[in-house]
């Protein structure tokens, strides 16, 4: 005879598989990785952040559409089909399904070169959005700002506001076919970051003791 579980099923309560929507998301800045590169504007430092999704996201609400499986159903256009309520009114959804969820970034360049300082400028807007002070200089009369290179004792657990982009490409076994062979695929990735005003910062511990294995 079947063992009695205190498990139970409520359709009404059954949740449809939710895609992931682009927008801005709270997050703690999980690891940093940094590697040296040689690029055609000098050496450089790449620096990758990774990001888990706090549970504070679910106060985020996204608008819900028609699905057709994992896909988005589309009209005769083309364009996707809005889930609309009893009212007629788009349906929108907590984004509690994100809770957890980690997500990296594609890198940010420093580059070392004085000839490149320029190209810096992404570096620049990441410590600027992340509170990091810089002291100013003057190189031949002009005012600059003395670079710092951060690590992951100065961001690790950190409280943040993430943009999520979605993000294509082909794979890499299907990289020589023709287009119309080839195996697109997306992903979505942390496209810009800054500091999630009113968050709480967290510690590595804190953040480890959320595996739950």
């Amino acid at each position: 005879m079947p063992k009695t579980l205190d498990a139970v099923y409520n359709p009404k309560e059954s949740n449809a598989w939710k895609p992931v929507e682009e927008g801005e998301y709270p997050a703690h800045i999980t690891t940093l990785d940094t590697r040296e590169v040689n690029t055609k504007a000098g050496p450089a430092i790449v620096i990758n952040m990774q990001y888990k999704i706090a549970s504070e996201v679910e106060e985020c609400n996204q608008p819900l559409f028609e699905m057709d499986g994992y896909n988005y159903a589309t009209d005769s256009q083309g364009n996707i089909i809005p889930k609309l309520d009893n009212d007629g009114q788009h349906e929108y959804s907590s984004c509690e399904h994100l809770k957890d969820r980690t997500y990296r970034d594609n890198g940010t360049f420093i580059f070392l070169d004085s000839s490149s300082s320029g190209k810096n400028s992404r570096y620049f807007e990441l410590l600027e959005n992340l509170n990091v002070e810089l002291e100013s200089d003057k190189v031949d009369g002009v005012e600059v700002k003395k670079l710092v290179q951060i690590e992951e004792d100065d961001v690790v657990g950190k409280a943040v506001l993430v943009r999520l982009k979605k993000e294509t490409y082909v794979t890499s076994q299907t990289k020589h076919l023709p287009p119309n062979e080839q195996d697109v695929r997306s992903t979505f990735k942390v496209s810009s970051v800054k500091i999630w005003e009113g968050g709480t910062d967290v510690s590595a511990d804190e953040l480890d003791s959320d595996v739950p294995f």
